[in-house]
Formats: C-alpha cells, structure tokens, sequence
C-alpha cells in the first residue's frame, strides 16, 4: 500500500488539504485501512455511462489505482459505484463474500477487471457513503480493509462514516474550485458555452452575432462546433445535452 494518491494536475488550496488529511484521519481511525472520497458534477453521461470524477483522492491505495479507475475505465465498471448512484443509505460490500452485502446478484463478467483487482491487492471488502448533493451533483465516500471476512467490523462503524462523510462534505464543498466543480465528459470553449446559452434563452444566430458583436459566421460556426462536440443533431438537442452536463451559464 502506497500514500495519498493526488488529483493530477490540480493544486488544493492549503484548507482543502488539511480538511482531507483529517478526513484520512477520522476514518483510520474506524479502522479502514484505505479511503477513496469522488466527486462529480454530473454522475452519468446521457446515455447511462458513469462519468470520471472531477475530483478524486485516495489514501494507501495501490499505485496503479488511479489510472486504472480514471484513465482505463475501472471507474465506469465499478459495481461499488453503479451500486452507490441507485442508492440513498450508507451500505457494505464484499468482493470475498458479496451474497452477504450490497453486491449480491449485482457481479459478472462485465466487472471482473474490478473484481480481480480488488481481490489481487488485498482490499476485499469495505463501506461506501453515497451522498447525492443539491444541482445533481455526486459524492463517495469509502472505507476500504485489508482483511478478509470483516464486514461485521464495517457493519459496526457505518453510522460514523456517514456522519464524518456528510461533515466533511459540509465543510468542504465551499473550498472546491471551478476545475472541481465543471463536469468533463464534453469540453466546450468559452465562446461556444456563451453562444448555447444565448441559444438556450431563444435567440437566433443572427441576434447572438448582434449580441457578442460577431459575425452570424462566427456565432453558426461556434454553435457547430459545440453541437458536435455534444453529440447532438441539432441545435436544441445541444442546448439539452449542454444542460444535462450542466455546461451552460445560469
């Protein structure tokens, strides 16, 4: 087991930091040998499939984890997560014995790249905190032992991880920035964001050119673009998708 694994490309301000050191902390200290915290803006894509978190830190987890989880789509097979995003109440699962937890009738071949790996690195069970946040946006908190056949021990501490999940979340959320905070499964550039949200209020190509003092060129070209990049066929499916990724200005 290795130490905190960092959200690339990103630097916490100072308070952010210390409030994920103690949140490392408090939950060592109900016994979890390992802690994953996640947090996306929008949990799934349009069409059903999780979304990478925006903001992921782990503590003691294996080297490899987070580019498993982030960049080979560990993260979207993950049925810890699926199980997270269906459910309200803190729960416990187990890769050992799943039919006494929350994973029960829910593994198959589909999640074997979880599972194996869960197993192969010694972090067979665990608890996992959902916490489904005001605007859509979607927390995990979890706890993670080394040993096998303990749920009864994640059992006895689950009341505490939730409340530690929901302080932290409390305390934290207003320290997040706009990196952490801007859902990245579609980048749009600033213009392309300002022309479908004119877009989204009614207006034609040619008001928005009068609006941004653009030629009606330029405006179709960037609604083009963003209507691409969405995925979407037309320019009110784009403002739809755009508002689903919660990419357009309020």
């Amino acid at each position: 087991m290795q130490p905190a694994i960092q959200h690339p490309g990103s630097s916490f301000p100072n308070g952010l930091d210390n409030a994920f050191a103690a949140l490392f902390d408090q939950t060592q200290t109900l016994g979890f040998d390992a802690v994953i915290y996640d947090y996306t803006p929008v949990p799934r894509s349009l069409e059903g499939e999780l979304i990478t978190p925006s903001l992921l830190r782990m503590h003691n987890v294996p080297d490899d984890m987070r580019q498993r989880w982030c960049d080979q789509g560990y993260y979207q097979v993950d049925p810890v997560q699926h199980c997270a995003l269906e459910s309200c109440a803190p729960f416990v699962w187990s890769y050992q014995r799943p039919d006494y937890t929350s994973l029960r009738g829910r593994l198959n071949d589909q999640h074997k790249p979880v599972t194996h790996y869960m197993r192969d690195h010694d972090m067979p069970c665990g608890a996992t905190v959902p916490l489904h946040l005001p605007q859509g946006g979607f927390v995990t908190l979890t706890g993670i032992l080394t040993a096998p056949h303990q749920e009864r021990d994640v059992i006895d501490n689950l009341a505490q991880l939730t409340f530690i999940a929901h302080r932290f979340q409390e305390s934290a959320f207003p320290l997040f920035d706009a990196s952490m905070l801007t859902c990245r499964h579609v980048k749009l550039s600033n213009r392309e964001r300002e022309c479908l949200t004119w877009s989204a209020e009614g207006l034609t190509a040619k008001e928005i050119a009068r609006k941004l003092h653009r030629s009606v060129a330029t405006v179709t070209l960037h609604l083009n673009t963003a209507a691409k990049k969405l995925g979407a066929s037309n320019r009110v499916q784009a403002v739809v998708r755009a508002l689903h990724y919660r990419l357009l200005d309020s």
